[in-house]
Formats: structure tokens, sequence, C-alpha cells
């Protein structure tokens, strides 16, 4: 297995960067998101975190003033830093951009390295739901094993590549927690969900925060990865792990 030597944050997405021999140029061409175009309205809970430039992060939405994502896409950010773009599966037209009112980080976020990397994004003013924004329920159950979920994200389409403007989504496996840390290494634990197809298919820059979904509920958000689509698998927030953190903070704090 190739060792890891970097960890770096790119436009949102954390990355364990492998050691490579002479193959950055080749690797640079292959399709991550690898899938297809998301139909319009298909996703209604994807959401798009916004910072000056553009796009920075995904987002899932949970409830009515609530976004759910990872917490290195918000983590030494102030609200006002940030938008939420919702209610679109393009980044250049529809939707509405929302206000934040409340960054909420978890206490233990990146302690170890690169774990409970989850957050919450809190608006000023409600979601207007409609057939093109609705929330999703969050998982509170483990994954069976060998299922296949759905990621979506408007993440680069290849590493150092660019960014789509209608949003990807593309069906992924699941890989067990053991199979996963094998792969991938010692950042992986028990907070983690991992997928894992072939080569040339994954998560990416960009991609951070947003939503991998099975049987219609949240079950991860986008932590970490070898950069894009190399042939390891792609590490999630367990949402099923943080579903006591995510319930207690949006009642807490309502």
């Amino acid at each position: 297995m190739k060792s890891f030597v970097t960890i770096v944050l790119t436009l949102g997405l954390a990355f364990a960067q492998p050691m490579l021999d002479g193959d950055d140029e080749a690797l640079n061409h292959w399709r991550v998101v690898g899938g297809a175009d998301a139909e319009p309205g298909s996703v209604p809970f994807q959401v798009s975190l916004q910072v000056s430039f553009g796009h920075w992060c995904g987002g899932a939405v949970i409830g009515r003033e609530w976004v759910a994502t990872a917490a290195h896409c918000v983590a030494g950010l102030k609200p006002d830093d940030l938008k939420v773009l919702a209610g679109t599966n393009l980044l250049n037209s529809g939707g509405q951009l929302y206000s934040v009112k409340q960054l909420f980080v978890h206490s233990r976020h990146n302690k170890p390295n690169l774990s409970n990397d989850v957050a919450l994004v809190k608006l000023e003013t409600p979601f207007e739901f409609s057939d093109v924004l609705q929330p999703v329920e969050y998982s509170e159950h483990e994954l069976p094993d060998n299922v296949t979920v759905t990621l979506t994200g408007w993440g680069q389409l290849s590493t150092n590549g660019d960014g789509p403007n209608k949003l990807q989504t593309i069906d992924l496996k699941y890989v067990n927690y053991e199979e996963c840390k094998r792969l991938l290494g010692s950042d992986v634990d028990v907070g983690h969900v991992c997928t894992f197809t072939k080569q040339g298919e994954g998560a990416c820059n960009g991609d951070s925060g947003g939503p991998l979904v099975y049987n219609g509920k949240l079950v991860g958000l986008v932590n970490f990865g070898v950069p894009c689509g190399r042939g390891f698998p792609d590490a999630y927030a367990r949402v099923s792990y943080y579903h006591d953190w995510l319930r207690t903070t949006v009642a807490n704090n309502s």
C-alpha cells in the first residue's frame, strides 16, 4: 500500500495524499464523479455552501433551519463568511441564497486526525420548502453489507480539474470498516463509513460535507479520501454514529 505523507485542505475536501511515482499527470485525467447529471428536483435536500468566490462545500438539509455538513468545511469561519444555496441543481441559476446565523462544529473535530468531521449550519431565516427543496431524514441505523449508496455533489470532475455547473450523482458500494481501514489507513475509525467501486469514481475537491444516501436517508457526509478516484475508498462521517450529536445540537439550539 502506498504511504500517506500529507493532509491537504483544498476547496473544502480534506485529502490524504499518497506518495506517487511519476504518475500524477495521467491520474489528473481520471473522471471522479463518474456518474450523471442529477435530474432537477431529484435531490431536494442538497445544498451548496458558498463563500465569496462561489461553491465551497456540500451539505444536506435536515430541518427547516438546519444543514448538516463536514466540520472541516466551516471550522475557522464566521457565519457571515457563508451563504447556503438551496433549491436548485445548478450553481449559476435558480434556487435561493440563505444567510447563516450560527455554526456548530463537533467539539472533538480532528481529535484524533480526520475524526469527528461533522458540523451543523443554522440559518438566519427558515428554508422555504417546495417540490425542489425538502429535508432528508438522517439515519440512526448501521448500513447492511455490500449495499449501494448514492453520492451527490458539485465537486471537481478530476484532480485539479473543473467543477460542474450541474449537480452530479453516482451510485457507489459501501465498504465495511475493517476493509476500509486496511485500504485507506489508520485515519479510518468507527465514526467513518466508506465507499468504493473502481478507479476513476468517487468524491473530489468540493464534494466535502455533501450527502451520502441509502434508501432515502442520510447515512454519510463527505470527509476525506485520496484525490480523486485513484483506486482507494472515500471516507464519510458516519451519520448513525453522530445521530445523537446532531439531534441534541438541533434540539438545544432551536
